[in-house]
């Protein structure tokens, strides 16, 4: 109650005051084309790690000095205080000594100087430095100019919309990949619907509805919630796109796709007596929508898919415990003095689930495809840990080294894209034969 007469209180003043303006993340950004920009072959670095210092970011370079260390890629590390940088370097060298001769770069991702001159240096730059709508503009528009492939672990589609429509024709004229939404958020799904529709189009077929069920153990970090309570900010109200339809529909000419997503999301917990589960709805459900939604305007799947998702429970009893913490969460975003039980018990920023909670996570997705012809697909996806963290830093620097692959760089695409767009079947091979593996199958019904 307290949550509704606040947020009451604030709609009448906004209705009795001069709205400020909207909030536009590139309005001091250029995103004009670097004509003398540096060959490829003539960059110092094959990668840069961005952020390497946040809860995510150091998880990112840890997965990088297991598994790669420093003879086959040239990279180097990249944030704000160097001597954050130094401590995360000094443990990186207990697991693997090549790596105590990595670079240091200090930059602050708010200069634009700062990050046209990192962008220029490298072929690719993993980004972890999120909340990106505050702090990841500059970077990827940086990384657009020069011709520069990007990852990052983004979930806030908000901001990529404004993301293709500034820089989509300024990638596709420098030929950069810019490619967001590389971690949990959203690679499974957005590979799941790829699959499926290219396994009815062997078919002369076409895919017209999925409907995911998501199993998920893991646990929150201080910066989602704190992208969180940003996004929800009155006064980072974004400003509209400068093209006439929404970016996420924008085919690879920039032009608006015709083909269409419908969504059906539950609003509450029930009982699936089809598929025999307890289901609810999940947070990340509309940010997965959106991502298939624009893989399906640059790949054409289908001229329209009804898109529905759920997260499944063990039991009704843990389905409205899960909402209950939902309600908790949520009333400290919306009702800020709430924020004080908060500190008790959720994460700051740079904190987050420890070792042992990351390895006891997972993800499990089964989806169920059909086609026009009435062909049905079950697709299943897996991760042995923790998916939110742990694996979300193996997906990006898979998804980021798979930028790099001669198969990649021969196809040419360019533009903000999708993974599914991007990487295509070669992103699930990464996932199930390097780090800890996954499981991936389709399987006729």
């Amino acid at each position: 109650p307290c949550t509704i007469i606040y947020q009451a209180i604030l709609k009448l003043f906004s209705l009795c005051s001069k709205k400020p303006p909207r909030y536009d993340p590139f309005a001091q950004v250029q995103t004009e084309a670097v004509r003398d920009r540096p060959k490829m072959e003539d960059r110092e670095y094959d990668f840069i790690v961005m952020g390497a210092t946040g809860f995510t970011g150091k998880l990112v370079v840890e997965y990088i000095t297991v598994q790669y260390g420093t003879k086959k890629y040239k990279w180097a590390m990249a944030g704000r205080s160097i001597g954050k940088l130094e401590a995360v370097k000094k443990s990186l060298s207990q697991m693997n000594p090549e790596v105590a001769e990595v670079p240091l770069l200090v930059a602050n991702s708010l200069d634009s100087k700062k990050m046209d001159e990192l962008a220029s240096k490298t072929r690719l730059v993993m980004a972890a430095v999120g909340p990106f709508l505050k702090y990841g503009t500059p970077l990827v528009a940086a990384c657009a100019r020069y011709g520069t492939h990007y990852c990052d672990i983004t979930g806030e589609v908000t901001w990529v919309r404004h993301v293709i429509d500034k820089l989509d024709a300024t990638a596709r004229q420098t030929g950069a990949r810019i490619v967001p939404l590389c971690g949990h958020d959203s690679v499974p799904w957005d590979m799941c619907a790829y699959a499926a529709a290219k396994e009815f189009e062997k078919k002369g077929d076409n895919l017209v509805s999925l409907k995911f069920y998501d199993e998920i153990r893991g646990q929150m970090s201080g910066g989602t919630l704190a992208t969180a309570t940003l996004l929800v900010n009155p006064s980072l109200r974004l400003a509209r796109t400068k093209a006439p339809f929404n970016p996420m529909s924008m085919d690879a000419k920039g032009g608006e796709a015709p083909n269409k997503l419908k969504t059906r999301f539950p609003r509450c917990c029930s009982y699936d007596s089809k598929y025999g589960e307890f289901v609810g709805p999940f947070i990340m459900a509309p940010v997965n929508a959106n991502v298939v939604k624009r893989s399906n305007a640059l790949l054409g799947y289908s001229p329209s898919i009804t898109y529905s998702e759920v997260i499944t429970h063990p039991g009704c009893m843990s389905a409205w415990l899960i909402e209950l913490q939902k309600i908790f969460i949520g009333t400290g975003i919306f009702f800020p003095p709430w924020k004080f039980f908060h500190s008790f018990c959720l994460p700051s920023p740079g904190e987050g689930p420890s070792y042992a909670e990351r390895a006891a996570g997972y993800l499990k997705i089964k989806a169920f495809a059909r086609s026009s012809k009435g062909n049905r697909l079950l697709i299943r996806f897996g991760l042995t840990v923790d998916p939110g963290y742990e694996d979300t830093a193996r997906l990006l620097v898979e998804c980021g080294l798979c930028t790099l692959s001669e198969s990649i760089t021969k196809q040419g695409k360019s533009g903000v894209l999708t993974p599914a767009c991007a990487f295509g079947m070669d992103i699930i091979d990464r996932i199930k034969s390097q780090g800890r593996g996954g499981h991936f199958s389709v399987t006729a019904l």
